[in-house]
């Protein structure tokens, strides 16, 4: 079993893991050429995803040579059928299309995974060089305060129908909302900060996407709920990487207010 010991000892070692990452990234952000190619699902890889990956690999055999590492760039399905209890789940750049447009929103996540929850999560954003991490040995919790006006973290590149219907659902419920924009797993993060309320997701995601950003909002007393039960999502499934459709909650006192009222609206969905 993972202690707190373990990550009070390494933590700047993953810090300077990220920062490593993140400065190759940026590197290649920088230049004429982003080595772009096509993945077999259709989605974009750039030099940047493998240089970042090859880095945070290396860095976290030397941390833990016992503990295995699944990152993006490296899966296969084969993979979850033999899933350890406690591993490492990478995503090595998260917003690689972000990248590609020069948006400046793309991040670096390195999540360990224990018993299906993220007890462990570090977020590198290249381009403002912040990092944020956090685990379950840790009780940094955000006011627990309910809102009057939500305010909603959406995706820049991801919009979709679904989205749009469920803004017009809280219209018809006179909630009063506005939208947060932001790119990538900077989504959750911006939960953490408190500067958005909710993040609801109606669209495709993989683990590696979200869990190191689910557990720095864990941390921080925050929550991502999955629509189909409203139970708290859940990491190491045997037969997808992809994520269930889910809203995170900033804290427990809006989950607690909202969720009975969109209960409406998730029941469409599933």
């Amino acid at each position: 079993m993972i202690s707190k010991s373990f990550f009070d000892e390494n933590i700047d070692r993953l810090i300077d893991c990220v920062k490593l990452a993140s400065n190759e990234i940026m590197d290649i952000y920088r230049s004429d050429n982003f080595g772009q190619e096509e993945k077999m699902d259709g989605s974009p890889l750039t030099l940047a995803d493998k240089r970042s990956n090859e880095i945070i690999l290396n860095s976290l055999e030397a941390i833990s040579k016992d503990i295995k590492i699944i990152s993006e760039e490296t899966f296969t399905q084969d993979a979850l059928k033999n899933l350890d209890e406690t591993y490492w789940l990478v995503d090595p750049l998260d917003g690689t299309k972000e990248f590609i447009n020069k948006t400046g929103e793309f991040t670096v996540n390195i999540a360990m995974i224990n018993q299906k929850q993220p007890m462990f999560g570090i977020v590198a954003a290249p381009v403002t060089e912040k990092i944020w991490y956090g685990s379950i040995f840790e009780n940094i919790k955000l006011k627990d305060v309910s809102v009057k006006k939500l305010r909603i973290v959406m995706s820049k590149s991801h919009k979709s129908d679904m989205d749009n219907d469920f803004l017009n659902f809280l219209e018809s419920k006179n909630i009063d909302y506005e939208i947060v924009e932001k790119g990538s797993s900077l989504k959750l993060c911006t939960l953490a900060d408190n500067e958005a309320d909710i993040y609801p997701r109606f669209g495709p995601t993989s683990e590696w996407d979200i869990a190191a950003a689910h557990a720095v909002l864990s941390s921080k007393g925050g929550s991502v709920i999955r629509i189909e039960d409203n139970k708290e999502l859940v990491y190491a499934k045997k037969d997808t990487i992809l994520n269930p459709y889910f809203i995170a909650f900033r804290n427990n006192s809006i989950k607690n207010d909202f969720l009975p009222v969109l209960g409406d609206f998730f029941k469409k969905l599933v």
